[in-house]
């Protein structure tokens, strides 16, 4: 009997994509080009123009609203993210929330506090950058890219309708806006509703013709409608516009394996990998591959990478646990059982199944096996792999029968041994007695 019944199972926990940190969103005294990049992560927001710290449109008139030296600060700061961006090398995030601080510190700017909670959120400090993202909407409620920031935060706190609230609002506040009509047909798409997530996505291409996000929308539309020709053009444009999204190539290998090519798939799904190393869609995606196939290293593999990132995941624990009894690894596999168990919290029957069929199949320990496979039994009264589990039990009572039985006969044997060698001993003890009392023979007659 095989496992493959338990890790399939996995594919129902397909994780949800985590945002991948922002990127600073200059907010530039004279006009910029602003490049909102949100969490999840969305599109640049495209040609924007950032007004001045009081809302001029020339370094001039900001000059005239803002003291000297916070624009001082402003700019030093600003020249900090850019000088790092030039470099191409990971941003100092730490030292870019000092610079912005500086700003704040010196005077209130609602440009500088959107910009201090990009540097907050990406440090993963949520709570603190949802607040500067909405002391910058305060002090300047026309601050559209606090908004879409602002949406993209809740989306990564998990409150969908929230982030969906502000979408709507910045796409009727300014009908020009492309990023919130993306991320809001993202979410659209999300939640099954398939037909405004195509029109929302048009609708961006329409602001933005060279949107990755809304690219990405329509290709996942067309992959949930089964056009998969469709799907694969798509994803293969919008991969040319943001060749660093781990989730176009996520789609690519999603389309692949839905025209039955496993090997192109598992290409565009360690090309994701290569993008971002815990883009766990990618992950789930290649275990499950792994899992059909029974290659059970792979299984192994990314089981393990996947418990990098979500730690007490414990269906993955379980799946960790199996790969490891096929190659040999018993003790590491009922390790990871106890493990998956325990964070189960009783609510995972398939331990008792995993850990009943290494007893009975590896250890030959029948006992303990049964215990563990009718427990399952109970646990699920319907079960998809019934007359495995069934044939299992069945073949441990009878392997428990004829050890029964010859054991029975075993000591059946041994005392009939012992009976004979009794026997034996009492037979030899008796014969020297009877040959001392035989009656002596009378002696020959004489000769005559």
């Amino acid at each position: 009997m095989t496992s493959r019944t338990t890790i399939l199972a996995l594919a129902a926990a397909l994780a949800g994509c985590a945002g991948a940190p922002p990127r600073p969103v200059p907010q530039a005294a004279a006009p910029a080009r602003a490049t909102a990049a949100a969490p999840a992560r969305a599109t640049a927001a495209g040609p924007a123009r950032a007004a001045g710290p009081a809302g001029a449109d020339s370094r001039a008139d900001a000059a005239d609203a803002v003291p000297a030296r916070v624009q001082r600060l402003f700019d030093e700061a600003l020249q900090a993210e850019q000088d790092q961006r030039k470099l191409k090398v990971p941003a100092d995030w730490p030292y870019l929330e000092r610079k912005w601080r500086a700003v704040v510190d010196a005077g209130e700017l609602a440009e500088a506090r959107f910009n201090l909670g990009v540097t907050l959120e990406a440090q993963g400090r949520l709570g603190e950058a949802r607040a500067e993202y909405e002391r910058a909407l305060q002090a300047k409620p026309s601050l559209r890219q606090a908004s879409v920031n602002l949406g993209v935060l809740l989306e990564r706190q998990g409150d969908a309708p929230g982030a969906a609230a502000v979408y709507r609002a910045v796409a009727r506040d300014y009908p020009e806006d492309a990023v919130s009509r993306a991320r809001l047909a993202a979410l659209y798409r999300a939640s099954g509703q398939v037909e405004d997530a195509g029109r929302l996505a048009r609708e961006a291409l329409v602001r933005d013709p060279r949107s990755p996000a809304a690219y990405k929308v329509l290709a996942e539309v067309a992959l949930q409608r089964n056009e998969l020709d469709l799907a694969k053009l798509v994803a293969l444009r919008a991969q040319k516009l943001d060749p660093a999204d781990p989730g176009l190539p996520f789609v690519a290998g999603q389309v692949a394996a839905r025209q039955g090519d496993d090997a192109a798939a598992a290409v565009q799904f360690r090309k994701a990998l290569s993008l971002r190393e815990d883009f766990l869609p990618a992950r789930y995606a290649l275990l499950d591959a792994a899992t059909r196939k029974g290659a059970w290293g792979g299984v192994a593999e990314h089981a393990e990478a996947i418990l990098k990132v979500e730690p007490e995941n414990a269906r993955v624990h379980l799946a960790r646990g199996i790969a490891l009894r096929h190659l040999g690894k018993t003790d590491e596999a009922l390790a990871a059982y106890a493990r998956a168990e325990k964070l189960g919290g009783g609510r995972l029957p398939e331990v008792r199944l995993a850990r009943g069929v290494l007893y009975a199949r590896v250890r030959s320990e029948c006992e303990p096996a049964l215990e563990e496979l009718r427990a399952y039994q109970r646990a699920v009264p319907v079960m998809p792999d019934a007359a495995q589990v069934t044939k299992l039990v069945r073949d441990c009572e009878q392997m428990l029968e004829e050890n029964r039985k010859a054991l029975e006969a075993a000591k059946q044997m041994q005392l009939d041994a012992q009976r004979q060698a009794a026997g034996k001993a009492a037979g030899e003890t008796k014969a020297p007695a009877g040959e001392g009392s035989a009656a002596p023979t009378s002696a020959p007659p004489p000769p005559r």
